[in-house]
């Protein structure tokens, strides 16, 4: 096959499903399934293409740009590269995935220099990316790829790998992707929690929600969503601090709703000042109904020392068995350099199961 007979053009996001041009963004979807769930050796990041489209609707904190490869009418590549508007306004996120098929003739490398340009054009200035692989990250060797920040390491030769270096990323960090058989062990979830109030002592107690957060935690509630950009581990990349509010909280809330996702939180309460100290939230799809996402944990600084990181993730894990019953496994990341939260998953029961890249590079200006 000729690398000419493949053509890449801009694809719009359509008003629904059923409008015209839905049908190449639909397609485009499936390509999206296809490449994650042969990276990962099953369907676990599927993701419908109608949470897709509220995904990539424009907003004041976020706008994307999707492009699409096609051999005559099949879809074999995308690059989706997206803007924060809100913050970090120096920044892109992108995504290239080509179709096992049509890689190393050069689609991949097409795809990228469009997003590239398109983010030196809009002044951004740093590239960002991630790609997940099912197994263990490698050991840090003279085999390996090394992060500038962290112990594990990634092996040479994944696609991924080799597409990122040979187009100018480095390797910041390496995130572990753990797993939790659900529903969890009830006694052994029951015991790490009663432990874990006990450390807390009676100056701890915990609130939860589903789905919205009571109107009366709400601005706590966007401090610690603010603190989780500043917090956590990121090594070198060039990530500032995010700015969130009420509004920010709620229209969050609002778009996983319009995504049909259902989350659950749980949040230390310090009684004596009536601050939310710490919280966690698991996401989830009701159709993808066996898989839970672990998204934020966060202990405030001030507060850390008295167990609120176990102490709230073994509270909403108790809840997950009766509200999703469905749900068979839990997935959650942390950067191989957070000993603590990687220590507290594996008391609570998780197991390494794939590893994260983050990938980073620093871009020309556009051509005067």
């Amino acid at each position: 096959m000729k690398q000419s007979s493949i053509s890449i053009a801009a694809l719009a996001v359509p008003d629904s499903l059923e409008s015209a041009g839905a049908a190449d963004f639909v397609a485009s979807a499936q390509l999206a399934n296809l490449v994650n769930g042969l990276a990962w050796g099953n369907n676990d990041f599927w993701v419908s293409p109608g949470t897709r489209l509220e995904s990539s609707r424009p907003s004041g904190y976020a706008v994307s740009r999707l492009w699409a490869a096609q051999d005559g009418g099949r879809h074999v590549g995308r690059a989706l590269l997206e803007f924060p508007l809100a913050d970090n306004l120096e920044n892109a996120f992108v995504h290239v995935m080509v179709h096992p098929e049509y890689r190393r003739r050069g689609i991949g490398t097409r795809l990228l220099r469009m997003a590239e340009q398109e983010a030196a054009a809009a002044g951004r200035q740093v590239l960002m990316s991630w790609a997940k692989q099912a197994g263990l990250p490698a050991e840090q060797s003279a085999a390996a790829v090394l992060p500038r920040s962290g112990p594990d390491a990634l092996r040479a030769q994944l696609a991924s790998v080799r597409f990122a270096l040979a187009s100018g990323f480095v390797l910041e960090q390496v995130e572990r992707i753990s797993a939790l058989v659900l529903p969890p062990d009830a006694k052994r979830t029951e015991g790490l929690l009663a432990a874990a109030q006990e450390r807390a002592g009676a100056d701890y107690g915990l609130v939860a929600w589903e789905g919205s957060c009571p109107a009366e935690f709400v601005d706590q509630y966007a401090r610690l969503r603010q603190r989780m950009s500043t917090d956590i581990p990121q090594g070198r990349l060039e990530y500032g601090e995010e700015r969130w509010d009420a509004d920010r909280v709620r229209h969050y809330e609002a778009e996983a709703r319009a995504k049909g996702a259902r989350t659950l939180v749980a949040a230390a309460l310090h009684r004596p000042t009536g601050e939310l100290a710490g919280h966690t939230m698991l996401e989830y799809y009701p159709e993808q109904p066996e898989v839970v996402f672990q998204d934020d944990t966060l202990v405030l600084d001030a507060h850390r020392g008295h167990r609120l990181g176990m102490l709230v993730k073994a509270a909403n894990l108790q809840r997950v068995a009766a509200i999703w019953p469905e749900a068979r496994r839990l997935l959650t990341w942390n950067a191989s350099e957070n000993g603590h939260m990687l220590a507290i998953n594996l008391e609570l029961g998780f197991v390494p199961v794939g590893h994260e890249a983050a990938w980073q590079k620093r871009l020309a200006g556009p051509a005067a």
